[in-house]
């Protein structure tokens, strides 16, 4: 089996948010199965989101065993790539190596897969955001390549929009089983973006000034937005900035609990998985895929928006020792489950690709059908279940 995986977004260690990370775990993984071939490219040209080349001081940390002269190419257990125009450099690699599957996910999906469709080679389209383009994402179904979806609930949002299941593979986290969150350390949050939930943050800082903060960056944030947030924070010294790292394990040795205020909907929440398996309690938005991933170790915000809702949350937390702790160790066992299990994980995806995509049977689209006729009325929508979570 010879797997593909191309993003127009530079794969990791390029690029280090979850979607990356996910699929590098996957990979590395399945490229030591037999008979097994991985390899990466992404665009050296990606100007939509802030990216860099890994340096010297991260390569371990970052799995990395080897960096070619060019430093576009990076041995990761895997070979990974940056390539110029990028999606004619990849037609023509697709059409000279013939993989036997190519894998794509986030922005550049659409153009990756019809590149594979139209060589005859099967996709994999990998759905990690919530937020998906309905339009694009009927394209890409309709290309009868692999749908995975990286929870439960994208998986449903998947099938509303284009009446084809998805299989569920939730993104492999790094779980810290030997390393433990301080119970009396900083209340810290991952990603500082406004869609993450950052005005939230704020807001729940400036209430409580006798707490201490951390705001650990993910996406690197550009010059605008570093300014923007080091305006705010000016007020608030209650609260820490901290450039992103390439081994959290830093960050959640001092924490003690973990907020994902998102507003937008979360196809899963990777930091929640992570904090829990060093034990940490975690406060999410009970939005998208954020309560798969929180599960039994923390409490969920309905009124998200409210910041007196997450103060109320926090507080419970934090003036109640035995509350806490109880609250630590289910965090630790939903953790630990062995759906979560990146081994299991990369177990399941090969176990897909090993099979034809998934097509609707007759029921399916007969569902389907129904609940597109229903959409434009609210009440026989509810009736039928057309509303999305």
């Amino acid at each position: 089996m010879q797997i593909l995986f191309a993003s127009a977004r530079p794969p990791y260690p390029y690029f280090l948010g979850g979607a990356a990370r996910a699929a590098h775990m996957l990979l590395v993984r399945m490229a030591q199965m037999p008979n097994t071939f991985c390899s990466a490219v992404g665009s050296c040209e990606y100007a939509v989101s802030p990216w860099r080349r890994p340096a010297t001081d991260d390569h371990a940390a970052l799995g990395i065993h080897s960096i070619g002269p060019e430093l576009d190419a990076v041995d990761c257990g895997y070979s990974v790539r940056l390539l110029p125009d990028f999606y004619t450099a990849l037609a023509d690699m697709v059409e000279r190596t013939r993989p036997d599957l190519v894998w794509s996910q986030l922005e550049g999906a659409l153009p990756v897969l019809q590149i594979a469709h139209r060589l005859g080679v099967t996709g994999l389209c990998y759905v990690h955001d919530a937020e998906f383009d309905v339009a694009e994402m009927r394209k890409i179904a309709a290309l009868d390549c692999h749908l995975i979806a990286s929870s439960a609930f994208l998986a449903d949002k998947v099938w509303l929009a284009t009446g084809r299941r998805a299989s569920v593979v939730y993104p492999p986290a790094e779980l810290y089983y030997d390393d433990v969150g301080d119970a009396n350390g900083v209340v810290t949050m991952i990603n500082p973006h406004p869609v993450k939930g950052l005005e939230t943050l704020l807001g729940i800082a400036s209430q409580r000034p006798g707490i201490n903060f951390l705001l650990q960056e993910s996406w690197k944030l550009d010059t605008d937005a570093r300014a923007a947030l080091d305006a705010h924070l000016a007020a608030l010294p209650n609260v820490r900035f901290a450039e992103r790292v390439s081994d959290m394990r830093s960050v959640y040795r001092q924490t003690r609990i973990l907020l994902a205020p998102s507003r937008w909907e979360e196809g899963f929440g990777m930091v929640a998985l992570e904090a829990a398996s060093c034990g940490i309690p975690v406060i999410a938005s009970r939005r998208g895929g954020l309560p798969e991933a929180v599960g039994e170790g923390g409490l969920l915000i309905d009124d998200y928006m409210n910041v007196d809702a997450w103060l109320a949350a926090l507080d419970s937390m934090l003036n109640d020792a035995a509350r806490y702790q109880a609250f630590s160790v289910r965090a630790r066992q939903h953790a630990a489950s062995e759906k979560f299990s990146p081994d299991a994980l990369a177990n399941l995806l090969a176990g897909i690709i090993a099979t034809s995509p998934k097509q609707p049977g007759w029921l399916d689209r007969k569902l389907f059908t129904v609940k597109q006729r229903v959409r434009d009325w609210p009440l026989l929508g509810n009736l039928v279940g057309t509303s999305s979570h």
